[in-house]
């Protein structure tokens, strides 16, 4: 058995009402959407949940669970819990977790005016605190006291029926400015009457629910809610009057979650769901400041990444309790691997938000470096038939998580890779300031990947005589991608570098500088060069509100907000049609020509595939042959190149 003396804090048990959590780890709510679209229960949330409950943790709370399911769901496929005939589901859902060894709770939620209008037809006003507070908000309606005591009886009737359905725990949504804190915020209140106003008032109906609930699921059920310490927001709700609501709400609650932001503001959202740009242990100190005024327990959530930081976190009386979830969807085994002593074996978060991005499309969540995360149990590993020869072609992420998969499956593998060291275009994408997070998973693909068991074989091209030669049963290739220069006049002139040169410094750059193109690689340049001081314009053909249209939104506000931050100038709608050496000649829709002075131009216009050997192996071998990443199709991130290596190596 494990011993863990080092964790002596977390692996303390703790008691309410009846209800034992076997630790003091909690799994933070996340909107997963693998219900089916109506809410009904799925096969694939219910392995989800199996899945979360085995990684050990004392209870798990599944997200932003609406209490009126049928007009004013924030997302598609969240778990209905809104009538008598979704108890069946609910309750599999209870034992998927309480059978795999995991407590579960229940985030109850109403997104008020982030409901989404285009879940119903025809449209319904969806209810608020407050009148429409800008002139984009046309279909909110301000609630009057009949909408305050339906929607108080929603959260009754859907807590009642959680405890109906097994659950002994309900945590009741009371942050980032959904529908309770939106009156709770002076930012989206401007109520007039007894609801709205002093801080007094702003409070009444969110007690008024809480007491409610309390009253009608009895004296044997933990409740639990989520508030915003600071909403992060202009005029939004602040520490002070944060902590009032938590000590009045103690009357009813047994566990009180510190969490951060309005997830409604972008700005703010990115505490709420940090972007890589946050540091680490966001709501920490919010936490500590609860635990001098309550006697109920404290939560905390907030780029927590390890067990060595809940330890401190829980043994420093800051909180009671540690939440975290991308850090468990990384790696699902992040606490066996602490309490085994295998710390440097788990796999890092790169806080990239491909998770939550799925809310925006409305697709099943999946991880960028986790491919088995939310995978369904139909296509995970099974151990092959019998050991192969595979040829791996590329080092970068792709590669090196084939080469990981194919020797976990128990396959001899070789993996080749012409410079001198594994990693690829990560390489230089890490080197901004702000890329620990990925510059820590790079770090770990490595030397995980170097200690796999393939062989790996640096500084050698592969071709197709050298598969030939090798005769392998198999092939992936992830022959990565390279810039795509195209033929505008002057671009191969001294004044000009590639983005990969500027990240990597093995070029300097002067003190006025333009990125010609506004992706991700371009922006991240941009940022990291203004923050030395540098004066630096973005141009694109494309427009601004364009620039990296297919960025999780949050990461996406938050790198903006930082372009702003440090001066970057963002120009769109303006082709390139020469460089010169004193800067960019552009041109405009309307004909209109300029130029952008600059003694260095930086080329990051997107990159071309590195495809031709894929090509000429696939007309040899077939289906032999699996080509991934970007060497597949362009538009594709580390993300990508992840699953679909896990996934190809699953096929072999």
């Amino acid at each position: 058995m494990n011993d863990i003396s080092k964790y002596s804090h977390v692996f303390q048990t703790l008691t309410i009402r009846g209800v034992t959590l076997k630790n003091r780890l909690q799994y933070a709510p996340t909107v997963v959407l693998k219900c089916a679209p109506n809410g009904d229960m799925t096969e694939e949330m219910l392995e989800f949940m199996e899945w979360q409950a085995k990684t050990g943790v004392g209870y798990i709370t599944v997200g932003d669970t609406p209490v009126t399911h049928e007009n004013d769901s924030a997302w598609l496929c969240e778990m209905n819990v809104n009538s008598d005939d979704c108890i069946h589901g609910m309750n599999q859902l209870v034992e998927a977790a309480r059978y795999n060894g995991a407590e579960i709770s229940v985030e109850l939620a109403h997104a008020g005016r982030g409901s989404r209008q285009d879940l119903n037809c025809p449209p319904v006003p969806a209810v608020s605190a407050s009148r429409p507070l800008n002139p984009e908000e046309t279909h909110l309606k301000e609630m009057d006291q009949h909408d305050m005591d339906y929607m108080k009886g929603r959260y009754v009737d859907c807590a009642v029926r959680c405890k109906k359905a097994g659950f002994r725990i309900i945590m009741l949504h009371c942050a980032h400015n959904n529908l309770i804190a939106q009156f709770l915020s002076p930012a989206s209140n401007v109520r007039t009457d007894e609801y709205g106003g002093s801080p007094e008032n702003r409070r009444r109906w969110p007690l008024e629910v809480l007491r409610a609930v309390r009253e009608a699921v009895g004296n044997d059920m933990v409740i639990e809610i989520r508030v915003s310490a600071q909403e992060d927001t202009p005029g939004g709700l602040e520490l002070s009057e944060s902590l009032d609501f938590m000590e009045a709400s103690q009357d009813y609650v047994d566990i009180i979650h510190v969490s951060r932001g309005n997830i409604f503001d972008f700005s703010a959202a990115a505490y709420t769901i940090p972007t890589y740009f946050k540091g680490r242990q966001l709501n920490v100190g919010f936490a500590a400041e609860a635990k001098k005024r309550l006697r109920v327990p404290v939560a905390v959530v907030g780029n927590i990444t390890s067990l060595a930081e809940a330890e401190e976190i829980i043994a420093s009386g800051k909180a009671d309790i540690v939440a975290m979830a991308k850090s468990y969807m990384a790696d699902g085994e992040l606490i066996s691997k602490s309490i085994g002593g295998r710390v440097d074996d788990i796999r890092p978060c790169t806080r990239c938000d491909q998770c939550g991005n799925a809310n925006t499309y409305g697709t099943s969540m999946r991880c960028a470096v986790n491919p088995r995360m939310g995978t369904p149990g139909s296509i995970l590993p099974l151990q092959p038939e019998k050991r192969r020869k595979v040829m791996v072609i590329g080092g970068g992420p792709g590669g090196m998580m084939a080469a990981q998969t194919l020797t976990g499956l128990g396959h001899s593998v070789k993996l080749y890779e012409k410079s001198d060291s594994l990693g690829g275009l990560l390489k230089e994408a890490t080197s901004a300031p702000f890329k620990e997070y990925l510059r820590n998973y790079l770090d770990w693909d490595i030397r995980t990947t170097l200690a796999c068991g393939a062989q790996i074989i640096l500084n050698t091209e592969v071709t197709a005589e050298t598969v030939e030669g090798e005769n392998p049963d198999a092939v992936i290739v992830a022959t990565g991608s390279s810039c795509l220069v195209p033929g505008i006049p002057g671009i191969d002139g001294p004044n000009v570098i590639s983005v990969m040169d500027a990240d990597s410094k093995n070029t300097a750059t002067g003190s006025s500088v333009v990125v010609c193109g506004g992706g991700l690689s371009g922006l991240e340049c941009a940022l990291t060069l203004a923050m030395e001081g540098k004066d630096v314009t973005v141009i694109d053909l494309l427009p601004v509100d364009k620039f990296c249209a297919n960025m999780p939104i949050f990461n996406k506000a938050d790198l903006f907000s930082h372009l702003n931050q440090y001066g970057v100038r963002l120009v769109g709608e303006r082709r390139i049609t020469a460089v010169t050496d004193t800067g960019v000649e552009t041109t405009a829709p309307d004909g209109e020509r300029q130029l952008y002075i600059a003694e260095t131009v930086i080329i990051a216009l997107g990159v071309k595939p590195e495809n031709k050997l894929g090509l000429q192996l696939l007309g040899r071998y077939g289906s032999d042959v699996h080509v991934i990443g970007d060497c597949a199709a362009t538009g594709r991130t580390f993300y990508h190149a992840n699953q679909e290596a896990y996934h190809a190596s699953l096929r072999i």
